[in-house]
């Protein structure tokens, strides 16, 4: 394929990835409305938010990334895409709790065979020493799609109400599915990025992912991906219903603010991936090293966040955290990316996505509800911010996790030597 093509390609899956992550961000906007029309606690939007989504997202991902590293690549993406969107709009048809916690689980569903298909297909579009960039760009969707959501979300909700926002912006997405389906072609042929020879080239799922956790480096970085995404997902669906708490901001102002975070956080990710590339080509263990240091110098900036006694300068820590949080999503996708042969990227995408959504996504917003629920007594609407600033210790543990990874990175690359990406 040409490279006018290839980019064509990583355009639309970063749309994909605009879209995904876009649905996901509407329903943390709407928290405050949704809780207070449908007379939800906290530990309860907290279910909705995390655990209805991320445990259907993550059983589902690994039958469905192993169909897609079966060749089934862009049907996959393109079925899981109109699936989700659909359920998006459905939410805002709900006319009690678990009727949007049973839309919440088809889009868990659907947005399973969005993230993993989508990576397995990158790695084999462009060679390894392209790849974090490309990945980079692909994760950049995600933080366009958590803009739109978040300013869009925040704004049609304040004017037209929550069930409004689910309704016009789920919709698009069946649209878009139709052009990822008839206009992304399957992939390049098997091996031309890398070696034919692979382990996971056949065999079961359990079987190739045994394989999979045999490598100290792949342990380390799902236990530290899940770790971040517990701490940093589990947090961020909050963070609407913080502002309005704490800092008396309306539903506009804050799916402003918040969509604007998204801003540096693409910086972030477009420059953590640009230099990792350019580290990596004399020590590929710089693919965990930038993420690290990024989460390290991020944990002050959050604290701050939380804990700043005016929305401006909580906003503005917000922003230095971001810049510094922003580098580690694309750069360790593509680090994982590298560990793995071309026959089980997909299932290898599908893991990571396991490990940080139903830990992370799953776990993460519910655990902050629910401690939220128990200091409450205490703290009364300021239970919130506390609930925060006790999440904001684990991210070291995942700082320890990536060290042990990046130690053994590099002797455990199975990448062979890279050829052409053209057939």
């Amino acid at each position: 394929f040409s490279p006018r093509y290839r980019g064509y390609v990583l355009f639309v899956l970063m749309g994909v990835n605009l879209f995904n992550f876009g649905d996901r961000a509407i329903l943390g906007v709407l928290i405050q409305p949704i809780k207070e029309e449908l007379g939800a606690s906290d530990t309860e939007m907290g279910i909705l938010t995390g655990l209805a989504f991320a445990v259907f997202y993550a059983v589902c991902g690994f039958p469905i990334a192993r169909l897609a590293d079966r060749g089934l690549r862009v049907r996959v993406i393109a079925w899981a895409m109109a699936i989700w969107s659909l359920m998006t709009a459905v939410s805002g048809l709900a006319g009690a709790y678990w009727h949007l916690l049973l839309a919440r689980i088809g889009v868990g569903i659907g947005e399973a065979g969005g993230s993993p298909p989508s990576q397995a297909l990158l790695a084999d579009y462009f060679p390894i020493e392209q790849r974090a960039r490309a990945i980079a760009v692909f994760v950049a969707g995600a933080h366009i799609g958590i803009f739109l959501g978040t300013l869009l979300a925040g704004y049609i909700g304040h004017e037209y109400g929550w069930r409004t926002a689910f309704i016009v912006l789920g919709l698009p997405g069946v649209a878009f599915a139709l052009l990822v389906r008839y206009t992304v072609a399957e992939a390049p042929p098997r091996g031309r990025v890398e070696s034919l020879a692979s382990p996971l080239r056949s065999g079961s799922m359990w079987q190739a992912t045994r394989h999979l956790f045999e490598g100290r480096a792949f342990r380390h970085l799902m236990i530290a991906v899940g770790i971040l995404w517990f701490s940093n997902v589990g947090a961020g669906q909050w963070h609407a219903p913080f502002l309005q708490r704490s800092h008396e901001l309306s539903l506009k102002e804050v799916g402003f603010l918040l969509s604007l975070l998204s801003i540096p956080n693409l910086i972030a990710v477009m420059v953590g991936g640009y230099i990792a590339d350019r580290l990596s080509k004399r020590n590929p263990a710089w693919q965990v090293y930038v993420p690290l240091l990024g989460t390290l110098i991020s944990i002050p900036f959050l604290l701050g966040f939380y804990l700043a006694p005016t929305w401006q300068l909580a906003f503005a820590s917000a922003v230095l955290a971001m810049l510094a949080a922003g580098v580690f999503a694309g750069v360790l996708l593509a680090a994982v990316q590298g560990l793995v042969g071309p026959h089980a990227r997909a299932l290898a995408g599908a893991i990571l996505m396991f490990s940080s959504n139903l830990i992370g996504v799953g776990l993460g917003p519910f655990a902050v509800g629910a401690l939220s629920d128990l200091l409450a007594p205490a703290f009364g609407d300021e239970s919130l911010r506390w609930a925060l600033v006790v999440m904001k210790a684990l991210p070291l543990l995942a700082v320890w996790h990536m060290w042990l990874a990046a130690r053994v990175f590099t002797e455990e690359l199975r990448e062979a030597p890279p050829t052409a990406a053209q057939p």
